[in-house]
């Protein structure tokens, strides 16, 4: 947990020096979405973001919530102190990683809530891939909202 932990934090530290006041957002799939998390939730060292999007997200799990404490509570989960403006979360109902596809409910802003849930519908059997999420016109549209881009 130290090692990715490191890993994230020193992402995040050695992109915000060169962008030279763009946007700084975290785009996370899948466990990577746990690990974005955890860090910006629990490592007091993470840098600020501008913005956070998850993509098939297990967060919504209630194991995986239990291991987030005792800094997580649904009342007041959302990563205010390093996330300075929309947490987008983007799945679909029959991703089989995202078994609950409503994160507002789980990560509150002082009892409010405060993540955006953008549902759409991927393609085929397996419909977690993240390519499947990407062409999507709802996820592209949410990460040029948060990049600051006119979108189409």
């Amino acid at each position: 947990q130290d090692e990715i932990r490191k890993r994230f934090v020193n992402a995040l530290q050695a992109d915000a020096e060169p962008n030279g006041g763009g946007s700084h957002v975290v785009v996370s799939h899948s466990m990577g979405t746990v690990i974005a998390y955890d860090c910006l939730k629990r490592v007091r060292d993470c840098p600020k973001v501008d913005a956070l999007m998850t993509i098939g997200s297990p967060l919504g799990i209630d194991e995986i919530q239990d291991r987030l404490k005792p800094e997580w509570t649904r009342d007041d989960g959302f990563p205010d102190s390093k996330v300075a403006g929309n947490w987008v979360n983007v799945a679909d109902r029959l991703d089989p990683v995202c078994i609950d596809t409503d994160l507002s409910n789980d990560f509150k802003r002082s009892g409010e809530g405060a993540v955006i849930d953008q549902r759409q519908s991927n393609r085929g059997r397996w419909r977690h891939s993240i390519d499947k999420y990407l062409v999507k016109d709802e996820l592209r549209l949410h990460l040029a909202q948060q990049l600051g881009i006119n979108w189409p």
